[in-house]
């Protein structure tokens, strides 16, 4: 598939559709050790692609959505692009000169310096021993290089036209059949992406929200998002753990970190608040009296967890969010 038919394929795909894969892709990278870089790479005759966990994603796809799929920009690459398109997707081709056709045979090249024949080694006449003897136009003996004949090294044939050169033409032909030369390109700066700061303290909790995620949606059927970015009522930009939609209703599961402060709580407080949405927390029972008294049981619902076990609290978190999204 040429880069053009990849681009057409990729506009009929909904962009939601690419935001969630590509969030997928990246909560895959989180649960990797280390600091992942996601680096651009130029594939030749198709274009610019980053490859997370595996899969190869068009540049577009990327830069479309980063910011969703919870990724920062750590640095930039350049690579060369079409002079009139700026298309990446680029072929080199070395071409003849004279006849601009691609039809060539490398040689090595010998020049006879008082007849000015040039031509490669196997065309001129050589003794028993295979060391270069006479030349083929005008039969005069060659004894030493560099005086008699030179050795200038690599050059080229065009099949088609016969010419012989040392320096071939070299030209760029983008997936649209424009051509340029290396003197004309452009350069396209293309991010390199790592998982960003806000994601990655969400690491330690990501699996339980996996998990919570798959039991809702297989238990009660109902369509959850995870690590959501949404806008509240001020205009203000929050991370929702867990969204939970059905039939018009939505509410959020959120999960605090064991041994976080009550300063943890109130930015659920102020969350809830503006996004205008019921909370069901996940929090340390150790905290459960301290953070009661921050977090309103009329807007929150507050489980108590030890040690992330998902077991121990499945069936009170089904039968709450049954409550909210069916009875209520």
């Amino acid at each position: 598939m040429d880069g053009a038919s990849q681009r057409r394929v990729a506009k009929e795909i909904p962009e939601s559709q690419f935001v969630t894969s590509v969030k997928d892709l990246v909560f895959l990278l989180l649960k990797e050790d280390g600091e992942p870089e996601i680096i651009p790479t130029l594939v030749p005759g198709f274009g610019v692609y980053y490859v997370l966990a595996g899969f190869h994603i068009p540049a577009e796809n990327i830069l479309s959505c980063y910011k969703e799929a919870f990724l920062d920009v750590k640095g930039f690459i350049s690579f060369p692009s079409c002079s009139i398109c700026r298309s990446t997707s680029l072929r080199l081709e070395v071409l003849c000169p004279n006849c601009r056709q691609s039809d060539l045979l490398q040689l090595d090249l010998v020049v006879h310096y008082e007849c000015g024949f040039m031509g490669g080694v196997e065309d001129f006449i050589k003794d028993s021993q295979g060391v270069i003897e006479r030349c083929p136009k005008c039969n005069k003996p060659l004894k030493r290089v560099g005086i008699d004949y030179g050795r200038p090294g690599l050059g080229f044939r065009c099949q088609r036209c016969g010419a012989i050169f040392q320096y071939p033409l070299i030209s760029l032909r983008c997936d649209k059949d424009h051509t340029t030369t290396l003197d004309k390109i452009n350069l396209e700066r293309y991010p390199i992406f790592g998982v960003s700061s806000e994601l990655k303290k969400a690491r330690p909790i990501l699996e339980l929200i996996q998990k919570i995620k798959a039991e809702l949606e297989q238990s009660l059927n109902v369509k959850t998002e995870v690590l959501k970015i949404v806008k509240g009522k001020s205009g203000a930009l929050y991370l929702a753990h867990i969204l939970i939609h059905l039939d018009g209703k939505v509410a959020a599961i959120e999960v605090l970190s064991e041994g976080g402060d009550v300063t943890e709580a109130m930015k659920v407080v102020v969350k809830a608040a503006d996004l205008g949405i019921h909370f069901i927390v996940l929090l340390d029972e150790e905290k459960m009296l301290e953070f009661g008294r921050v977090l309103n049981p009329a807007y929150f619902t507050l489980v108590p967890i030890k040690g992330r076990r998902f077991e121990d609290i499945k069936e009170i978190l089904l039968e709450l969010v049954h409550s909210f999204v069916f009875e209520k």
